[in-house]
């Protein structure tokens, strides 16, 4: 079974799971299941159909390169990778 690290700030919407292990297969699969599996958690990743422009996806610390069509081995371990904010350049001066 792949399995999924959940962000810190995601884990309300997964009853404080950090983990959930799923089928592996391609990264759309995976995504369908992780969804079906928590529901709570298709807002914090999806926007219109596609996964959200502001989540990465790492497979076994790769970033992908494929989108959806990317494959997941079964003993993979997949992060979703929100993007880190940072101040406007006055505010790092």
């Amino acid at each position: 079974m792949a399995v999924v690290h959940i962000p810190t700030h995601m884990r309300h919407a997964t009853n404080g799971a950090a983990t959930i292990e799923l089928p592996g297969g391609r990264l759309g699969k995976v995504i369908d299941a992780l969804l079906a599996a928590q529901p709570a958690l298709r807002d914090e990743i999806m926007l219109e159909g596609r996964v959200r422009p502001d989540i990465s996806i790492a497979i076994n610390s790769s970033m992908t390169e494929n989108g959806l069509l990317e494959e997941v081995p079964d003993d993979a371990e997949v992060h979703l990778v929100p993007a880190i904010g940072g101040g406007s350049s006055a505010q790092r001066r």
